[in-house]
């Protein structure tokens, strides 16, 4: 018999049900290499299922021969016989395989047969009117229905049919009753042809794509199977390269433990000893799965008392000051036949999963057994962050994690589940999971229970033990660190260094606290406490951190205003260009891949604090130069990079003051220019560090005249107040400085001018030479009322006066008519204040 393949694209609902061997994708059975040879096997297939039909339906239209025809039922007996016995012999041929009569040769055969048959019961009732008729169109489209394909089979079965019904009825002058209804009749029978032949070669057509398809994915499907078994063999062959050095590594780091004459180097030793111990629990685990993988694990059972395994490893993580292990169902003997090693290893990965999910301070976890007839329930329960419902389903698959971006906030490879889901599956029991996010996890071990013990169960000793890491993620968290940075050395710069593993933080501690103050954090959210808080000059920061992972940490700085500036170097374990120029390009100044040299983040960290360092002297001295050309103010917020509004014209109220020299025309025509400009630089200099301390914005020098206007671009409510405090100030000053000139000679003193109104304020000049400026009549108004005061005057508008009164003592001077002004102004001299 044909060899039983996979199913074609099926499009004829009567056959939607196929066998399960019909049902077999490729990666279930080999396809054969051509599809000529798929196509026989398949035409052999369905043919048994075609002659069984008609051998089955043949004789049951004996009931219709009967009913019908009764009077040509001898006749019609006969005919059936010839085509049952048709059938049955090409049905025999079928089975018996006879290489000379091939698959095509019976679908064509199954044709002809039964509409020869058919013809001639036509022929017997008189004439192709009737019923009968109708029976040479429906078996072309069973066969065609049954068996899709070998359209040319099926174009030989109907064309002969044609030939040979037309033939027969020609020869036997069989009486038609009208020449359209021959016609008619004629168009029909060819037009069912015509449709199932096109149906068949679009059909095959199909079937032949699909069957390249189905070739290229068995290919494919082979080579990723090759691939699987070359990674587990690369992971068995490099895991046992790796365990040689380990063990050294861990044997000298355990002497250099015992023979460490101080406490620094002790503490080297044990970190070194805990870090290689890890590494050499992860290499076991994937040892383990590689072990699976090949079939090749060994569960050596044992009876143990499994209250004692599960207290033992559980100690290993009671290793802080505060409890966080609880205990339920322990009190009794609970004797199991498993694997000790394999079990140790399933409860040290869930409480595992269960310390890295749960808050280092709030954290807690319950450990229950439950004896059942045939089963023990051992479940791991925690009140960590929980696991999202749609992700439960993969939690137990191979190198996935629920946080599985580049960004993810808790370390790990994700093969800790897998090798508990394999090792619990491995002694017939089942694993499974429950959670509620933020309220935490429950993992759920059902181990069978078969048999008794035979004798007393002792607990199981030292000698059972697998290499557990010498600290557990809760001993690790609970052993002391400093994160404050000292008190000595505050000339050093201040490094900031975030990472969620404690031996990483005392390792850069170590490094970096000759050269640089340190502060230590534990995630990225207490960096960002710690960075606020300290305003170190680098930050250090592992990547993925939980709270807050590294690039958050960096989003935060980069938006702060007083720390954007802050260089940040990521320190992380993620190797390669892509990881390095993603870190970049979201604004970290560097970036150094794990394992690192200590030198070169001496280099680095040394590189980007000078740099910054020049940085900060160069905007200093560019502030410098541009405040000696602009107001204070404005170089102020031009180096901040918020002078947008500032550069813009805007109108707004504002208060004027203008000052200069009485007698400096004379002064200047009289005296040396040495003289002259010795005096101007005086009387501004002194004068320009009283406007800095009133905050007034110095607008321009014009000779001996100056001009000072509050409330731009610093917002100041009080305006008019700051004025008249700051022309008061001014006017003392000069004082002072005009006994000095009266020794020389010089016979100067000042007039002050303030007025309070509404100006437009902005940058006014052109492309290479701007100036801010403010232009509306207060500035004209306050110039005015400055050349009418007196040396010692300080004469101010009646709306200043208004808004200053109930500070202030003030003469009247009266209405004054000033140039410009078609009204006269209210004017008052300002004598001092009231306090």
């Amino acid at each position: 018999m044909a060899q039983s393949l996979p199913r074609p694209i099926e499009t004829q609902p009567a056959l939607a049900t196929l066998t399960a061997s019909e049902q077999r994708t490729p990666s279930e059975a080999d396809l054969p290499d051509s599809y000529e040879t798929w196509r026989e096997g398949y035409i052999a297939q369905r043919l048994q299922v075609l002659y069984v039909v008609g051998l089955v339906v043949n004789p049951i239209f004996i009931g219709l021969d009967y009913l019908a025809y009764r009077d040509h039922l001898a006749s019609l007996l006969f005919l059936r016989a010839i085509l049952e016995l048709g059938l049955f012999f090409g049905y025999l041929s079928l089975q018996l395989q006879l290489k000379f009569i091939r698959p095509h040769v019976l679908v064509a055969s199954w044709v002809l047969i039964a509409n020869v048959c058919i013809t001639h019961m036509i022929l017997l009732l008189g004439n192709f009117n009737t019923t009968y008729y109708n029976g040479l169109g429906l078996v072309a489209l069973t066969a065609a229905v049954i068996v899709p394909v070998a359209w040319r089979s099926h174009l030989v079965a109907q064309t002969g049919t044609l030939l040979y019904f037309y033939t027969a009825l020609y020869l036997s002058n069989t009486p038609i009753k009208s020449f359209g209804f021959l016609i008619e009749s004629i168009f029909f029978l060819v037009f069912i042809c015509v449709a199932l032949q096109i149906s068949l070669i679009l059909y095959e057509r199909l079937q032949r794509a699909e069957f390249q398809a189905r070739k290229e994915l068995q290919a494919s499907n082979q080579k990723l199977l090759d691939l699987d078994r070359l990674k587990s063999e690369f992971f068995a062959n490099i895991s046992h390269e790796l365990r040689t050095p380990l063990t050294l590594c861990l044997g000298s780091f355990r002497t250099l433990a015992r023979l460490a004459p101080s406490a620094e180097s002790r503490e080297l030793a044990l970190t070194g000893t805990r870090n290689a111990s890890r590494l050499l629990y992860l290499i076991n685990e994937l040892l383990d799965l590689a072990r699976f993988d090949s079939g090749r694990a060994q569960i050596k059972k044992q009876w143990f008392n499994l209250c004692a395994l599960v207290r033992n490893v559980a100690a290993n993580f009671e290793s802080s000051g505060r409890r966080r292990v609880h205990l339920r169902g322990m009190s009794q003997l609970v004797p199991i036949e498993a694997d000790p090693r394999q079990m140790k290893k399933v409860l040290y990965n869930l409480l595992s999963n269960a310390f890295k999910f749960s808050d280092p301070e709030e954290g807690q976890v319950w450990i229950g057994l439950t004896e059942k007839p045939d089963s023990i329930d051992l479940s791991v329960e925690d009140n960590g962050i929980g696991i999202p419902r749609e992700h439960l389903d993969r939690v137990f698959d191979r190198f996935t994690q629920v946080e599985g971006s580049a960004t993810r906030r808790y370390e790990g490879t994700g093969i800790g589940l897998a090798l508990v889901k394999e090792v619990v599956a491995s002694h017939g029991g089942r694993v499974g999971v429950d959670s509620i996010v933020g309220q935490g996890s429950t993992f759920t071990v059902t181990l069978p229970r078969t048999g008794r013990p035979p004798g007393i169960i002792d607990d199981l000793g030292d000698e059972d033990a697998f290499e557990i890491p010498v600290a557990s993620p809760a001993g690790l968290e609970s052993l002391p660190e400093a994160t404050i940075p000292p008190t000595s050395g505050d000339h050093l710069p201040l490094v900031l260094a975030a990472d969620d593993n404690p031996d990483m933080r005392r390792y850069l501690q170590r490094i970096l606290s000759n050269r640089y103050r340190v502060v230590l954090a534990k995630d990225g959210a207490e960096a960002w406490d710690l960075a606020r808080a300290h305003k170190p000059d680098m930050i250090l920061t592992d990547a993925m951190m939980p709270k807050m992972s590294g690039d958050d940490l960096l989003k935060a700085v980069r938006g702060d205003e007083q720390l954007r500036s802050t260089p940040v170097i990521f320190l992380t374990a993620r190797a390669g260009t892509e990881a390095r120029v993603e870190t970049l390009e979201a604004g970290a100044d560097d970036y150094l891949a794990k394992p690192f040299d200590e030198h070169e983040v001496f280099a680095r960290v040394g590189n980007l604090i000078r740099a910054r360092a020049q940085e900060r002297e160069l905007l200093a001295l560019q502030q410098e130069q541009l405040k000696r050309f602009l107001p204070v103010q404005v170089a102020d917020l031009l180096l901040s990079g918020h002078a947008e509004q500032v550069l813009k014209s805007r109108r707004k109220e504002i208060t004027v003051l203008f000052i200069d020299l009485r007698g400096f025309t004379a002064f200047a025509d009289s005296a040396d220019p040495e003289d002259v400009m010795a005096v101007l630089r005086q009387y501004q200099g002194e004068m320009g560090r009283i406007v800095t301390a009133y905050q007034g914005t110095l607008e321009r020098f014009s000779g001996d005249a100056m001009m000072i206007f509050f409330n731009d671009p610093l917002p100041l409510p009080n305006h008019p107040e700051q004025a008249v405090r700051m022309a008061i100030a001014m006017r003392d000053r000069v004082s002072q400085l005009q006994d000095g000139w009266k020794r020389y000679g010089f016979d100067l003193g000042a007039g002050v001018g303030i007025a309070t109104g509404y100006a437009t304020l902005g940058v006014v000049g052109f492309e290479k030479r701007t100036d801010y400026a403010a232009i509306g009549k207060v500035t004209n108004l306050a110039a005015r009322l400055c050349g009418e005061a007196q040396h010692g005057q300080i004469l101010v508008s009646g709306r200043v006066h208004e808004l200053v009164k109930p500070l202030v003592r003030a003469d009247p001077v009266g209405d004054m008519k000033l140039k410009g002004f078609q009204a006269p102004v209210a004017t008052y001299n300002i004598v001092g204040l009231t306090g």
